[in-house]
């Protein structure tokens, strides 16, 4: 996310209406199945979590992936309380929802950021078509919007040569 979309998004965050971190929860059991599938996932980080709603009561959604809540991180600059970016990787780094949100000439430096917060895998949904908000000067809240295959070929590109591994999917 671009420094001057920032405060933009945070004036929308502070409203309370906006970016709960709900999204992740329609994900919920295929991340299920990647941590199962992978194994021996101790420590993630949600990079770009909204508010952080999911982890909280009732949805609690990290224990639907084995872990418990001290070995969660949350993060999202929109939110001062969750803006401190971790000093370590995690196992698993969930970014839901918030790739459209980077503008496009921020994407690839964004993606390698994820990547170096990875320890084992990347998951990130991505949503391909415009937002229904926008912000207060009109623009939409999706600054990037680009077919599936383009941000295929993003991840593909900043994937060479880590060891990592990644899944990403669309949001329907």
């Amino acid at each position: 996310m671009g420094a001057d979309l920032i405060p933009l998004y945070r004036a929308m965050a502070e409203s309370g209406s906006n970016f709960h971190g709900l999204s992740i929860l329609q994900h919920r059991e295929s991340i299920a199945e990647l941590v199962t599938r992978v194994g021996g996932i101790r420590t993630m980080l949600d990079f770009g979590c909204g508010r952080g709603d999911a982890y909280g009561e009732p949805h609690r959604v990290y224990r639907d992936w084995g872990f418990s809540r001290k070995r969660v991180t949350l993060y999202d600059p929109a939110f001062a309380n969750l803006s401190t970016l971790p000093k370590n990787q995690s196992d698993l780094v969930i970014c839901s929802d918030v790739l459209e949100h980077i503008e496009e000439a921020e994407v690839p430096e964004f993606i390698d950021t994820l990547f170096n917060y990875t320890g084992r895998v990347l998951w990130a949904s991505v949503c391909c078509r415009p937002a229904k908000k926008r912000f207060p000067d009109g623009r939409n809240l999706h600054v990037t919007v680009q077919p599936f295959e383009w941000w295929k070929n993003q991840f593909a590109a900043a994937w060479q040569y880590r060891e990592a591994q990644f899944q990403l999917v669309e949001t329907a």
